[in-house]
């Protein structure tokens, strides 16, 4: 299931008392009568910014995806806004002066301005990708601006701010999602032969149907083997896993689920032993041949990767693999012979 961007609010901390949960903007909690009540969170997806009054008002703080089991806006919170602007690859300009003017800095990571030379000394900026805090002191402490994308901010001194941002920081996004679905109608064959296991043969001299069982003494090892390949594009990152329901499992049924992980060997085996045996009619002066066959038969099977990321969604494509030796047949041959 693909994952959806939530926060979880408590009554108390550490995640004890009434609880709300929600997927879009509150602008006045206490419509949802849990206003002025919050003292811990949880949050699924991309961050959030909590508000000490409503509409978006006042002082706020910032949660990115985790449990928060205390919180600097205890019995404070009044409203909530779900960041909704893709996180990744963030950009930031940053002017010394207002109207875009003066020194500037593009920066696209986290960075101490005290340690360079746009240390309070900031008057406007520009956005062109992802939600930035700017904040007053070092270390991510004191007020901030948050700053989306698109936004162009042309003198701090219209929010308070001018010559005292210390600290940028940009909002990291949620982790990832992926829905994995099999596109069957594309599968390919790559091989496909019949493999003879096991052999007997029964001879009747006789004007008389005999009837005899035939029972392989071996054991047939029906395997499947899976593995999944990513395209030379992909921008899934390493650690992210996924299942892939409906590959082939060990009775050559489509109904299993192979766990798919990024950073590791993208496949497994699975195996399962089987006697076989066939009661067989031999009629009179025939020489009847019992064959025990296995079907070992290569595919692939394209499959649509949905990536979630925030609010934006990517179509992807992957390769299914399969090999598997779980078909197990009985091949019957009879002669007619002559009498002795």
């Amino acid at each position: 299931m693909m994952t959806m961007n939530t926060i979880t609010v408590y009554e108390h901390p550490n995640f004890q008392g009434l609880r709300r949960t929600y997927r879009a903007d509150v602008p006045n909690l206490a419509d949802e009568n849990f206003g002025d009540c919050i003292s811990s969170m949880k949050v699924v997806g991309q961050p959030w910014l909590i508000y000490e009054h409503p509409n978006y008002q006042g002082w706020c703080i910032a949660l990115e995806e985790g449990d928060h089991p205390a919180t600097e806006i205890n019995d404070k919170a009044s409203s909530l806004k779900l960041i909704t602007e893709d996180l990744t690859n963030p950009k930031i300009t940053v002017y010394e002066h207002p109207n875009a003017s003066g020194n500037q800095t593009v920066l696209t990571q986290e960075t101490n301005l005290i340690f360079g030379n746009m240390g309070d000394k900031i008057s406007s900026h520009r956005v062109q990708k992802g939600t930035w805090l700017l904040y007053e002191h070092p270390n991510r402490g004191g007020r901030f601006i948050v700053a989306k994308t698109g936004e162009y901010l042309a003198n701090y001194c219209d929010v308070g701010m001018n010559d005292q941002v210390s600290h940028v920081y940009p909002l990291r996004p949620g982790k990832e999602s992926v829905i994995a679905t099999l596109l069957w109608d594309k599968k390919k064959i790559e091989s496909e032969k019949n493999i003879q296991v096991d052999q007997y043969v029964y001879i009747n001299n006789t004007d008389i149907e005999q009837e005899y069982t035939a029972t392989s003494c071996k054991e047939y090892e029906k395997y499947v083997s899976h593995s999944f390949e990513f395209s030379n594009e992909t921008s899934i990152k390493v650690g992210l896993s996924f299942a892939l329901k409906g590959v082939v499992n060990i009775e050559a049924e489509a109904s299993n689920t192979f766990k798919v992980k990024k950073d590791q060997a993208e496949s497994f085996t699975t195996r399962k032993k089987a006697e076989l045996s066939l009661p067989v009619k031999v009629p009179p002066r025939t020489k009847t041949t019992i064959s025990f066959m296995c079907k070992e038969i290569m595919f692939s099977v394209p499959v649509e990767l949905k990536i979630l990321r925030g609010s934006k969604t990517v179509i992807e494509y992957g390769t299914y693999h399969c090999e598997s030796g779980t078909d197990i047949s009985i091949d019957l041959q009879s002669d007619t012979i002559g009498k002795l």
